[in-house]
């Protein structure tokens, strides 16, 4: 089994529930800094440890085979001031730093699409921050692969799309032109899925937000609500990352890991 660190958490929905799902990954740590989210994640994945802020963390060489990350999105989305890293809530840098000295065999992160064509800086050229992005990758030892999948074609009940990147060791030395390319296992997966995508909601991502309190009563978004409790779903829901979307990468992960040992192997 692969090793598993997760950064920037939420309430464990995306990655952590998708590794458990799909197999093949023994989750070691968390990350998260939110207190409403950590008592999620620790009735979800008792006796794993949590740790509180991904900027202080200090993990050593080769605790994990896998980090996966969901940095927080308003930096980059086009529905945001797109500060990029003049945003405080820019924690891929973070993120990154934590690759580097893992030095994992892959590492997975997701974002909003917006996060192709951010500037690194207000007033930058736009796509600066992911190019960045990438040459810090690269420069760490890895190369990366991404894709923009459609939220809605894999079940979840709103419309959307997310970015999802999955970066290689080049230490593991795979044979790159043996690998099938990713579209295709993602439109293999889509075809098995037969009529999900008949099924999916017209609603925006943004109805995920509406939650219900605890006397049963569904509180939508926009509505103004007094309860610190239902605030805190709100927020947490918001940023949550589907489990179907999170497993496409981890497929991908498993995928490449299994030709990787087969080439070990054969080697």
């Amino acid at each position: 089994m692969l090793t598993q660190i997760d950064l920037c958490s939420g309430v464990g929905a995306g990655f952590p529930l998708a590794g458990l799902i799909t197999g093949g990954f023994k989750l070691r740590f968390l990350c998260e800094i939110d207190e409403f989210c950590c008592d999620r994640l620790r009735d979800r994945f008792p006796g794993v440890t949590i740790y509180p802020n991904v900027r202080e963390l200090w993990l050593e060489h080769g605790a994990a085979d896998l980090i996966t990350a969901s940095p927080p999105c308003p930096p980059f989305s086009v529905e945001g001031k797109r500060l990029g890293s003049a945003d405080k809530r820019d924690c891929i840098p973070a993120v990154l730093r934590q690759i580097r000295r893992v030095q994992p065999k892959f590492a997975v992160i997701e974002n909003v699409p917006g996060l192709l064509s951010a500037p690194f800086i207000p007033g930058a050229e736009p796509g600066t921050y992911f190019r960045q992005m990438l040459r810090e990758l690269y420069a760490s030892g890895y190369d990366a692969e991404w894709v923009v999948v459609p939220t809605a074609q894999y079940g979840t009940l709103w419309q959307g799309e997310r970015l999802l990147l999955v970066a290689t060791s080049r230490s593991l030395k795979l044979e790159w032109e043996r690998t099938a390319p990713w579209h295709d296992q993602i439109r293999g997966e889509s075809e098995e899925a037969g009529d999900i995508a008949e099924k999916r909601s017209l609603q925006s991502r943004l109805a995920r937000t509406t939650v219900r309190n605890a006397s049963g009563v569904d509180i939508a978004p926009g509505v103004p609500s007094g309860n610190s409790i239902t605030r805190a779903r709100r927020a947490a829901l918001g940023n949550c990352l589907d489990p179907r979307l999170a497993s496409i990468a981890l497929r991908r992960v498993l995928y490449l890991s299994q030709l990787w040992r087969s080439t070990v192997k054969s080697g």
